[in-house]
């Protein structure tokens, strides 16, 4: 088997000009230099004709990084995602995960009010990275755009329950602000969802619900709790 790498290795080098080592080095210098179409052609040559060098392997995650480099975000989450189907194990797994969530991540509006699927994909890529990866180097990174990625979808919810509101449909108000407290407890709305709540309760006639809701309220907003009181059960 052996012999027969090598032979193989060797009528290809004559074919292509080039052996596996030479034509991934080609292709990281052309990554490098912003040359990212030239250097895919070298990783795809790689990749296709030297498939028992493990440089192989290295050129398709090149490959995907060539399309993220790109701004090809759908590419480029595909060939990661292909890439962690076949190897698992490999030890840049973390990174991998990573760049799935990553090109999500940038396919996903950054206004609150358009449709957050993107995000909550990226929420359900990086689910767990912590306990699977606790030393990577990416961690922080991960936390950080989680938590971004947690208050877009606080803030949506919170407008949603504020539209209704402000047609006094307190059912759908209800709903809404039960999901954002419940769903989003570190968010920086969570104190606007209760408060939403106090009203919801109150105007559906569940006053024992309204307390409960006024109290968690109190516990991170006291002003805007004491002034719901007032309005509400001061008198």
């Amino acid at each position: 088997m052996v012999v027969l790498f090598w032979i193989s290795t060797f009528f290809t080098s004559i074919c292509f000009g080039s052996t596996a080592q030479e034509a991934y080095d080609a292709g990281q210098k052309y990554a490098k230099r912003g040359y990212y179409s030239k250097a895919m052609e070298e990783f795809n040559t790689v990749r296709n004709y030297y498939r028992d060098d493990p440089l192989a392997v290295m050129s398709e995650l090149a490959i995907a990084d060539m399309y993220f480099k790109k701004a090809e975000w759908d590419l480029a989450r595909y060939s990661y995602d292909d890439f962690r189907r076949r190897y698992p194990r490999h030890e840049q797994i973390d990174y991998v995960t990573y760049q799935i969530g990553l090109s999500l991540y940038k396919k996903s509006p950054s206004f609150s009010g358009r449709d957050q699927k993107w995000t909550r994909q990226t929420l359900g890529i990086w689910r767990g990275f912590e306990e699977q990866y606790p030393n990577s180097e990416y961690l922080g990174d991960v936390k950080e755009k989680q938590q971004e990625c947690l208050e877009r979808l606080a803030k949506k919810e919170f407008q949603i329950a504020e539209f209704y509101a402000r047609r006094k449909a307190w059912e759908a108000v209800r709903r809404r602000a039960e999901g954002l407290v419940q769903d989003y407890p570190q968010s920086e709305y969570l104190s606007d969802g209760y408060a939403l709540l106090v009203s919801a309760y109150i105007e559906l006639d569940d006053k024992e619900a309204a307390s409960t809701a006024l109290e968690h309220l109190g516990a991170s907003d006291a002003e805007q709790a004491e002034k719901l009181r007032q309005k509400y059960f001061d008198h």
